[in-house]
C-alpha cells in the first residue's frame, strides 16, 4: 500500500474517529479534573493536593496538545474540533454543574 493510499484512507475515516475522539477526550478531561480537585487520591495535606494540582495540569496539557498534533497532522479536522471542544466545554460544564449544585 502506496503512502498516499495511506494519507486518503486516514483522511477518510476522519468521519467514523471523530465521535470516539470527543467522548475519549470527555472523558480523560472529567477524570483530570476530578484529579486536580482532589477527588483522587484523597489528599491530605496541602502538599499533596498541590502535587495532585501540578500532575492533573501537566497530563491534560499533554493529552490536549497532543492530541491536537496528532489529529492535525493526520488532517482529521472534525476529530481535531471535537478532541478541542470536549476538552475546553466539559471540564467547564462540570464546574458549572458544582457550583449549581452548591449554591442550592
Amino acid at each position: 500500500m502506496s503512502d498516499m493510499a495511506v494519507w486518503k484512507r486516514v483522511r477518510r475515516s476522519d468521519r467514523a474517529v471523530a465521535p470516539f475522539a470527543g467522548a475519549v477526550s470527555v472523558l480523560v478531561g472529567v477524570v483530570l479534573l476530578w484529579l486536580a480537585i482532589g477527588g483522587i487520591g484523597n489528599p491530605t495535606t496541602r502538599e499533596e493536593e498541590s502535587a495532585a494540582e501540578e500532575l492533573a495540569l501537566r497530563l491534560f496539557g499533554c493529552w490536549l496538545l497532543g492530541g491536537a498534533a496528532l489529529y492535525a497532522v493526520l488532517g482529521m479536522f472534525r476529530a481535531l474540533l471535537g478532541h478541542l471542544a470536549a476538552l475546553l466545554v466539559a471540564p467547564l460544564a462540570v464546574i458549572v454543574a458544582l457550583l449549581v449544585l452548591a449554591a442550592s
